[in-house]
């Protein structure tokens, strides 16, 4: 699929702004930080081009990240990338494999570690810092309690962090979807149901996931965490906490 021309959207923008005006932006599009060249004349032409460098929203994946680490730290620091999405959705290799996400966990921790250090280095300079928003996943079938604790492990060390949390529900248009749905394990009824801690897959010890997201496995989670990471509260994108989860379901 093409991708419209960094000028034409710049320009789009601009005549939104001159009619409406413009606060930020959301940039609707899941693979944001995925076309070099594109990415190039962005970062090129957004800061003289546009009325103003207006701070916006993007997702991105972490392989390219890890790609293109210099060009991404430019992208956030001069075109004012102020929000950057990424479904990091585990942080677990054999838990990544099943959701063939062609990630590793090793791409996902550079880049969580690459976007804390932009933003410290933000704020000691006196600027606002990026922020991180990303998707995970939890109650994955097949996932061991350890890939769990490797996920909210994951979760801590994002500093500016804003996670949305949800237990894996076999929607179609997945190999493990549709297996699972063949498999008569799909326990949501009717709509695919939105409330993103319901127990949506038959043989999933739910009450594991529970007690992890009252606390109830901290100490686990602690042991491979420096004293910085097991001290930082987990916030959700909704303002509540992982405790929080439990009591909304």
């Amino acid at each position: 699929m093409g991708r419209r021309p960094v000028e034409q959207v710049i320009d789009e923008l601009n005549a939104l702004d001159d009619e409406y005006g413009v606060a930020s932006v959301v940039i609707h599009d899941s693979m944001f930080f995925q076309h070099p060249s594109w990415l190039k004349k962005w970062l090129e032409l957004y800061p003289k081009r546009a009325n103003q460098t207006w701070p916006y929203w993007a997702a991105g994946r972490a392989d390219t990240v890890c790609e293109w680490p210099e060009l991404f730290e430019r992208i956030v620091r001069e075109t004012n990338w102020r929000t950057v999405s990424i479904g990091f959705e585990s942080g677990s290799d054999p838990v990544l494999r099943m959701l063939n996400k062609q990630v590793t966990e090793a791409e996902n921790a550079f880049t969580i570690d690459l976007i804390n250090r932009i933003g410290d280095e933000q704020e000691r300079a006196g600027e606002e810092p990026v922020k991180l928003w990303s998707n995970v996943m939890l109650a994955i079938p097949g996932e061991r309690p350890i890939d769990a604790i490797k996920t909210v492990r994951m979760v801590k060390t994002m500093k500016r962090g804003t996670p949305s949390i949800a237990f894996y529900a076999p929607y179609p248009g997945s190999a493990l979807g549709h297996q699972l749905i063949a498999e008569n394990k799909n326990l949501i009824q009717g709509d695919h149901e939105r409330n993103p801690h319901d127990e949506k897959v038959a043989g999933v010890d739910y009450d594991f996931y529970r007690d992890l997201l009252q606390g109830r496995h901290d100490a686990w989670i602690a042991r491979g965490l420096s004293a910085e990471d097991r001290n930082r509260p987990i916030r959700l994108n909704w303002g509540g906490t992982l405790a929080d989860l439990v009591q909304k379901a």
